[in-house]
């Protein structure tokens, strides 16, 4: 019986002095200096929301820039995210610090604030990639199409935009990365890298409308090569990615073509967008340099990190980039970043349903 008692107030003192210890963990007085892209002159520094967030226990704590753009914090010892964001009339301010450490030495941040215009631009306004069931239960994915919106009050011409998927194609851990772990600033380009035709004006999109890229421009449903199971119709598709090499893709009549750029596979006679949940970007190479001088330079082109493979993947850096959408599966160990945080900070619920399977007329 002594020894029973003994024995829980053994536990009880450990339970306390683990507790003590726990509670009197030693905090640091942390300071977050944020500034703006250079160029931007703000009317005050202060009143800018920054959160950190450990990456241990997902406990977060927020607070406001004052007139010197610094938020304060007391914070333990360990590894943050620490994330700014503001909005004016014209501009949606964000920046984004990736496993940041905070020690007795290292207490004191900056970030840089990217700016994205709240007037809008060309953005994807509906991604369909998962495919259709057959009446005889086989995959079909001719159906697969991207929907691209003039998000602005202004003509935008789609002469010379480019488009294409990320490696990895599903939702994999990435191996483009650096010696922090952190995603690099170039992105690779698997499969088919593709760009609108045109010579600068030839090809406008109006404010506040859209086009329809198809992978094959029928309408599914009805076409005797389609799927009378298929929930869309692209037969009035503005344009389509015709695979010509491999002599095994179908060029539909009336659909105007896609310049294929470069591609991965020499025998892949589809674009295909993968079902696994690929990300995917719409980009402009810099002004005045042509498609044609960018894949006859190797320096743009790298092989995949850590491996063997020979496979030359077409490089863009993210600044090029205009729009982009990160595709994840609902399982949260599956949902693996492939885009820079200052592309796509966040995956929305919007996002990951891109996979439903909807209604498309035109």
């Amino acid at each position: 019986m002594k020894k029973y008692i003994v024995m829980i107030m053994i536990v009880f003192v450990g339970a306390y002095f683990s507790s003590c210890q726990k509670e009197g963990a030693k905090l640091y007085d942390v300071e977050v200096t944020v500034m703006y892209p250079a160029g931007y002159t703000p009317t005050t520094m202060a009143n800018i929301k920054v959160t950190v967030t450990n990456n241990l226990t997902s406990k977060l704590d927020s607070a406001r820039t004052d007139a010197d753009g610094i938020a304060a914090f007391r914070l333990e010892e360990g590894t943050y995210t620490i994330a700014a964001s503001t909005v004016t009339t014209e501009f949606a301010f964000n920046g984004i610090l990736e496993n940041k450490i905070v020690s007795a030495t290292i207490l004191t941040f900056d970030i840089n604030l990217v700016a994205v215009s709240m007037q809008g631009g060309l953005v994807f306004k509906e991604i369909y990639y998962t495919g259709s069931r057959t009446p005889d239960d086989k995959t079909y994915f001719a159906d697969q199409f991207h929907e691209i919106y003039n998000n602005s009050d202004s003509v935008i011409y789609l002469d010379g935009l480019c488009i294409g998927v990320l490696e990895p194609t599903a939702t994999n851990p990435s191996a483009w990365v650096d010696g922090q772990g952190n995603l690099l600033d170039r992105l690779p380009v698997s499969f088919h890298a593709w760009m609108w035709p045109g010579s600068g004006t030839t090809y406008p999109l109006a404010p506040r409308t859209s086009i329809v890229l198809a992978q094959d421009g029928i309408d599914h449903k009805t076409d005797p090569a389609g799927n009378p199971t298929s929930p869309v119709n692209l037969g009035n598709a503005h344009w389509e990615t015709y695979v010509e090499a491999p002599g095994k893709d179908t060029d539909t009549p009336g659909v105007p073509n896609l310049t294929l750029m470069y591609t991965t596979s020499a025998t892949m006679f589809d674009w295909l967008h993968s079902v696994f949940g690929a990300a995917v970007i719409i980009f402009r190479l810099p002004t005045g340099l042509d498609y044609q001088t960018f894949v006859s330079n190797p320096e743009n082109f790298s092989t995949k990190p850590g491996t063997t493979s020979t496979t030359q993947y077409f490089m863009v850096h993210k600044d090029w980039v205009i729009d982009a959408v990160e595709i994840v599966q609902a399982d949260p160990t599956k949902q693996n970043k492939r885009l820079p945080t200052s592309l796509d900070a966040v995956v929305t619920q919007q996002q990951r349903h891109m996979a439903d399977n909807r209604q498309h007329k035109h």
